[in-house]
C-alpha cells in the first residue's frame, strides 16, 4: 500500500539524528520568517503589514476616555479581544515599533520551539513525539509563517493549548485551569470548547480553576490597571461588539468587512464557505437569506461536541497518551469549524491534531483501513492549507474542506477505536 506518510518520516528521522544539520536547518528557518516579519512590521513602508500595530494602539488608548474598541490603526483595522492583551502590553507602548516587532517575533519562537518540547514530553516515546511534532509543524507551516510574519496570536496559540495539556497529564489539575483561563480571555478561539472536554472529563479541578482565573484575566487584574468602572465598560462593549457582528444585523458592525464579512477568502470557516458557494457576490449575499447556513452549521457543531464529548468521557488514567491527545485536538480544530470567523492564521491550531495522528501513523499497520484513512486525511489538510494562497481555491474554501475531512476521518477513527 501507498505509504508516502513513511518516506516523510524516514527524512524527518534522518534529519533529527543529525543536529548539526537539524539545528543549520531551524536557524535559517528562523532568520528567513525573522526578515520577512521586521520588513512588514518595522521596516518596511507604512502602512505597517502585522497585527503588532492593532494591539499597541488599542495599549495606547487603554488608560484614556477613549474605547479601545473604536480606535483603528495606520490599516483601519479594529482591536476585537477582551482588554487583557491590551492592559498587557501597556508598557510596550514606550519603545518603537521595530522593538515591538523582534520582541514579538522572539516570543512567537519561543512559542514554537516550546510547543516542540513539550509534544515531545506528552508521548511515550520521547523521540516518537519529537518526530511527530516536526512533521506536524511542516503540515501547518502555511498559517504558522502567515502567524509569525504578520504579528499575530496563533503559534501563542499553539503553545497554550499543548502546555494545558501538558500540565492535565502530569496531574497539575489547578494550572492547567489558569491556563486555560488565561487562553481564553486572551483570545478566545480556538480554546474555548476545551471547556467542554474537561467537563467530559468530569475534572472539576480545572473547571474550578478556570472559573476563577476567568475571573482574574477578565475582571480583577485588568481593574487593578485601569479600573473596576473603566474595565466594566470595556467588557460590556466587547460582548455587544463581539455579538452584535454575528447576528442579523451584522453587516452594521464596524467590524464586519475587516473581520466577520463570510465572502472575505480569509474567513475559512464553515459557514464563510458554505455561504460563498451559495452567494459568490456581494449583491447575492445582500439578497439572500443565510438562516439555514447559519443554524445548518450551529445544528451540525452541537451534535458533533455532543458526540465528541461523548466518547471522550473515560478518565486520562484509562488512556493512551496518543488517544488523549486525539480527542483533545478534536475539540480544538471543530472550535474553527463551527465558528463564524476562522482566519487562516487560526488553523496554527491544526498541529494539535496532526500531532496525535502522526503518532498511531507510526504504530498502525501499513495495510490497514485505519492507517490508509489516517494518512490520507493528514495528507489531504496539509495539501489543501497551501491552497489557501491560490485563488481561486481559498475563494471556494478548499483548506476548510480539506481540514473538515481530516477532522471526520479522525473522529471515526477515535470513535472505533479502544486504544
Amino acid at each position: 500500500m501507498i505509504a508516502p506518510i513513511s518516506f516523510f518520516s524516514h527524512v524527518i528521522d534522518f534529519i533529527l539524528r543529525r543536529k548539526r544539520l537539524f539545528i543549520f536547518l531551524v536557524v535559517v528557518f528562523f532568520i528567513v520568517i525573522g526578515i520577512s516579519t521586521l520588513c512588514r512590521g518595522g521596516i518596511g513602508p507604512p502602512p505597517r503589514r502585522t497585527d503588532i500595530t492593532v494591539f499597541l494602539r488599542a495599549a495606547e488608548v487603554v488608560r484614556s476616555g477613549e474605547s479601545i474598541y473604536v480606535v483603528t490603526n495606520d490599516r483601519g483595522w479594529h482591536y476585537v479581544y477582551m482588554p487583557l492583551l491590551a492592559v498587557l502590553l501597556i508598557p510596550f507602548t514606550r519603545l518603537g515599533l521595530l522593538l515591538n516587532t523582534c520582541l514579538w517575533y522572539t516570543l512567537s519562537v519561543a512559542a514554537l520551539c516550546g510547543t516542540v518540547l513539550l509534544s515531545a514530553q506528552l508521548a511515550q516515546d520521547r523521540l516518537k513525539g519529537k518526530r511527530a511534532a516536526v512533521m506536524a509543524i511542516i503540515f501547518c507551516m502555511p498559517s504558522l509563517v502567515e502567524s509569525m510574519t504578520r504579528g499575530q496570536t496563533g503559534v501563542m496559540s499553539v503553545f497554550l493549548a499543548i502546555a494545558i495539556l501538558y500540565l492535565y497529564t502530569r496531574g497539575l489539575a489547578v494550572w492547567a485551569g489558569v491556563l486555560l483561563a488565561f487562553s481564553i480571555v486572551l483570545k478566545v478561539s480556538p480554546l474555548a470548547l476545551l471547556v467542554v472536554f474537561f467537563l467530559a472529563k468530569r475534572e472539576w479541578k480545572i473547571l474550578a480553576a478556570a472559573l476563577l482565573g476567568t475571573l482574574f484575566f477578565a475582571w480583577a487584574f485588568p481593574s487593578f490597571v485601569i479600573g473596576a468602572d473603566r474595565n466594566w465598560l470595556l467588557l460590556k462593549e466587547w460582548i455587544y461588539i463581539m455579538t452584535h457582528a454575528v447576528s442579523g444585523a451584522g453587516n452594521e458592525s464596524r467590524i464586519w468587512k475587516e473581520l466577520v464579512i463570510p465572502l472575505a477568502q480569509d474567513n475559512q470557516s464553515l459557514y464563510a464557505v458554505f455561504t460563498r458557494w451559495v452567494c459568490p457576490t456581494e449583491t447575492a449575499f445582500a439578497t439572500h437569506n443565510d438562516f439555514w447556513i447559519k443554524w445548518g452549521v450551529r445544528i451540525f457543531g452541537v451534535v458533533a461536541l455532543s458526540i465528541a464529548a461523548f466518547i471522550s468521557r473515560r478518565g486520562k488514567s484509562k488512556l493512551s497518551p496518543k488517544r488523549l491527545m486525539l480527542e483533545y485536538s478534536l475539540f480544538l480544530v471543530l472550535m474553527l469549524l463551527i465558528s463564524p470567523v476562522s482566519e487562516t492564521h487560526h488553523y496554527t491550531i491544526l498541529f494539535a491534531l496532526f500531532l496525535p495522528v502522526f503518532l498511531y501513523l507510526d504504530e498502525l499497520p501499513r495495510n490497514s483501513a485505519s492507517y490508509q484513512c489516517l494518512m490520507w486525511g493528514s495528507l489531504i489538510a496539509g495539501f489543501t492549507q497551501i491552497l489557501n494562497y491560490v485563488s481561486p481555491f481559498d475563494i471556494w474554501g478548499f483548506p476548510t474542506i480539506g481540514v473538515f475531512i481530516f477532522w471526520c476521518v479522525s473522529f471515526v477513527f477515535l470513535a472505533r477505536s479502544k486504544t
